[in-house]
């Protein structure tokens, strides 16, 4: 705030806010500042992190490809919540939103970089039919931030991260499938986003298992 009062002073002689910094801003004024706060570690070592746990349930076709998440259980400690609507809503938009990274959005580029599939019709971004079928969030109760106000913590997009979940129960789903087409229980490779091609290739089932019986 100081870095920018100090800008605009010249501007504000006689002048409302709006006309200084509009005027500011035509004279070619950098109007933005940033500063990194770094809080002092406590015994638990970042006091103002935000933890979470997550466990997911999913339906792999393991011949087509297909993946539904049957089932997911999310928990968030953000500390005392100013209001819990906003973090569960911040909580379940985050993670569908890294649900799409994972499953659907599949961004690919031609050799010059051009995205080749810029449209909704090739790009999927996930719909009320990807979320997943039972969503449950919950805000873990009586675990105050020391460093947060009012011992609240920043919700963002913190749950992005638990999405790993579902890629363990698809892969996991995968293991299964590989060992019942006779291909081991070995490790293996598996990129995403998770797309029904990348996931049939590591089924590797035969197509003679795609017959109707």
């Amino acid at each position: 705030c100081r870095k920018l009062d100090a800008r605009l002073q010249p501007f504000r002689a006689g002048k409302r806010w709006e006309q200084a910094v509009k005027e500011a801003a035509h004279q070619g004024v950098d109007l933005t500042a940033d500063w990194w706060f770094e809080h002092p570690k406590g015994l638990n070592h970042h006091t103002y992190a935000t933890y979470g746990t997550a466990v997911s349930e999913v339906l792999v076709d393991t011949l087509t490809g297909q993946v539904r998440v049957e089932r997911v259980d999310l928990l968030m400690d953000l500390g005392l919540q100013i209001n819990a609507a906003v973090d569960i809503g911040q909580i379940q938009g985050g993670f569908i939103m890294a649900l799409g990274y994972m499953l659907t959005e599949d961004l690919k580029v031609d050799d010059a970089g051009k995205q080749l599939n810029s449209s909704s019709v090739h790009y999927h971004v996930p719909t009320a039919y990807d979320i997943p079928i039972e969503f449950n969030v919950s805000l873990l109760e009586g675990t105050p931030s020391p460093a947060g106000i009012s011992g609240s913590k920043s919700s963002s997009e913190a749950p992005l991260c638990l999405v790993n979940s579902v890629y363990l129960a698809v892969k996991e789903a995968i293991y299964a499938g590989r060992e019942e087409a006779g291909r081991g229980g070995g490790w293996f490779m598996l990129d995403v986003p998770l797309t029904p091609e990348r996931l049939r290739q590591a089924v590797g089932a035969e197509p003679e298992a795609m017959v109707v019986p």
